[in-house]
């Protein structure tokens, strides 16, 4: 046999078992895929589902602590309300009202008129018993303003102190009462040239009385001190008896005194300028207010049992309408 023909039969016995192995290979891998392909690829996970949780709803009639803040709320604002202001009107009239008290305990009383910003004055009784008719006077016009309160101006308040000195007045009608129960003239104990005693000729003389042991040493003068300068008056009448006419507060007076004693003497008979009668008056109220700027009379009434009622009217108004 040829070499030749050697060499084919050789290759013809190689190319068969070639065919005979990739066959058996096939075979294999058709039956073994699957295992081998576990080998080298990871499973896919399974999902695994969650359980949807189950809402519980608060009972509406659960009562929660009034600090607890659910999670889903916003705190709410404290919000703090004024307070409700209530406006009581002021009434037009008031009275008595006591501003202090005399020697002896007996009160010092004033009655209110009226509700405006400008406020006036008048106080009586200043001399007690010995002029006991200025206190008649007093309660005449409280009297008559009660009755007619058309007369006050919707801009004027005013006070009317009836009676500065009870304890005199209830001592006697007669001029032992015209001091205090200390034996003091009110209307010398004030801080205005006071002395505690002065020069006595042409004075007035029936019985001994002092200007007190200092200025406003008396709780009569204090309590009424006390009352004006806690308010804002403008003007004051202070009444006394008698005969001697209007006296114009202060030391020289101020030029707005001068014009309120004009106003008053146009429409009285009282003598203006006053009668001289060579007295040194010391420690007086009138001088003491015109010195605090406040325009301040002395009016005395004709005697010492009339009240010039009628007369007194008139200056009631130009004290009510008086332009500082």
């Amino acid at each position: 046999m040829s070499n030749r023909r050697l060499k084919q039969i050789v290759l013809s016995f190689w190319l068969v078992n070639l065919v005979v192995a990739v066959l058996v290979a096939g075979i294999w891998l058709v039956t073994s895929v699957e295992p081998v392909r576990a080998l080298f690829v990871s499973p896919t996970p399974t999902a695994t589902q969650t359980p949807t949780p189950t809402l519980t709803q608060t009972p509406t009639n659960t009562i929660l602590p009034t600090d607890t803040i659910l999670p889903s709320e916003t705190p709410a604002p404290t919000i703090t309300l004024p307070p409700t202001v209530t406006n009581t009107p002021v009434p037009f009239s008031e009275g008595p009202i006591v501003i202090g008290h005399s020697v002896e305990e007996r009160p010092l009383e004033i009655f209110r008129f009226g509700t405006g910003l400008e406020e006036r004055l008048i106080v009586a009784g200043m001399h007690g018993g010995s002029e006991f008719n200025t206190i008649q006077l007093a309660d005449e016009l409280i009297a008559y303003i009660n009755a007619h309160p058309e007369i006050i101006p919707e801009d004027v308040t005013l006070f009317i102190l009836r009676n500065l000195n009870p304890d005199g007045e209830a001592r006697a009608h007669d001029f032992t009462a015209r001091s205090n129960a200390n034996n003091v003239d009110l209307n010398r104990n004030w801080d205005a040239n006071w002395q505690k005693d002065w020069p006595r000729q042409n004075c007035w003389t029936y019985t001994y009385v002092t200007g007190g042991n200092a200025p406003g040493s008396e709780p009569e003068t204090q309590a009424l001190m006390a009352f004006i300068l806690g308010h804002q008056i403008d003007a004051i009448i202070n009444y006394h008896s008698a005969a001697l006419g209007i006296f114009a507060g202060g030391l020289p007076p101020e030029e707005s005194t001068l014009r309120l004693a004009e106003a008053v003497a146009d429409v009285t008979t009282y003598p203006y300028p006053p009668v001289n009668i060579g007295c040194t008056y010391t420690g007086g109220f009138t001088d003491w207010a015109d010195e605090h700027g406040i325009p301040a009379l002395d009016v005395e009434l004709t005697n010492h049992t009339d009240t010039d009622f009628e007369m007194n009217l008139l200056v009631l108004n130009v004290l009510l309408e008086w332009e500082p």
